[in-house]
C-alpha cells in the first residue's frame, strides 16, 4: 500500500491547474490571432468571408499549443527543480535545522520555479509557433491558394510547436 502513495505524488505531481490551462489557453489564443492580422494585412484576405475558416483553425491551434504549453512547462520545471534542490540542500546545512523556515523556503522556491517554467513555456512556444508559421506561409506554401495556405500553415505550425514540446532535450 505504500508503493501505491508513492507513485501517486507522481501522478499528481504532472496535474495542471485550472488556473494554468485559462493562462496557456488565454496565452495561446493571442498568439494564434496573430497571423489573423498577417493574412488580413498582407494577403488582403477579408475577416468577413473567411470568419469561419478563422475561427476554427485559431481555435484548433489554440488547444494543440495548450498542450505544447504544457509539455514545456513540465520539463522547464523538473529540470529547475533540480537544479534549485542542490541549492536549498546547502542553504539547509548552512542556517541551521529549522524545518518550519526549510519547508516556508521550499515552498517559495517551488512557486518561484514554477512561475519562471511557465514564462519559459509560453515564450519558447510562442517563437517556435510564430517561425514556423512564418516560413511556411512565406516560404513554403508562397504558391498555394491564401485559404489553404492559411490552413496548413497554421495547423503545421501549432502541430510542429506541439512536436518539438514533446523532445526531451529542453
Amino acid at each position: 500500500m505504500a508503493e501505491v502513495d508513492e507513485f501517486s505524488a507522481f501522478r499528481h505531481e504532472n496535474d495542471v491547474s485550472i488556473e494554468q490551462r485559462v493562462v496557456y489557453f488565454i496565452n495561446s489564443l493571442i498568439v494564434a490571432l496573430v497571423p489573423v492580422y498577417l493574412y488580413h494585412a498582407i494577403f488582403f484576405m477579408s475577416i468577413d468571408d473567411h470568419m469561419i475558416i478563422y475561427g476554427s483553425v485559431t481555435l484548433f491551434a489554440a488547444i494543440v499549443l495548450t498542450f505544447a504549453y504544457n509539455n514545456i512547462y513540465r520539463m522547464k520545471r523538473l529540470k529547475l527543480s533540480a537544479s534549485r534542490e542542490h541549492i536549498s540542500i546547502a542553504s539547509k546545512n548552512k542556517g541551521g535545522d529549522k524545518k518550519k523556515i526549510a519547508a516556508a523556503q521550499k515552498e517559495v522556491q517551488a512557486l518561484v520555479t514554477s512561475h519562471e517554467a511557465i514564462a519559459a513555456s509560453i515564450m519558447y512556444n510562442n517563437a517556435v509557433f510564430l517561425i514556423c508559421v512564418s516560413i511556411f506561409s512565406f516560404i513554403i506554401f508562397k504558391n498555394v491558394p491564401l485559404v489553404y495556405n492559411y490552413i496548413i500553415s497554421i495547423s503545421l505550425g501549432a502541430g510542429l510547436t506541439s512536436f518539438l514540446s514533446t523532445s526531451s532535450k529542453h
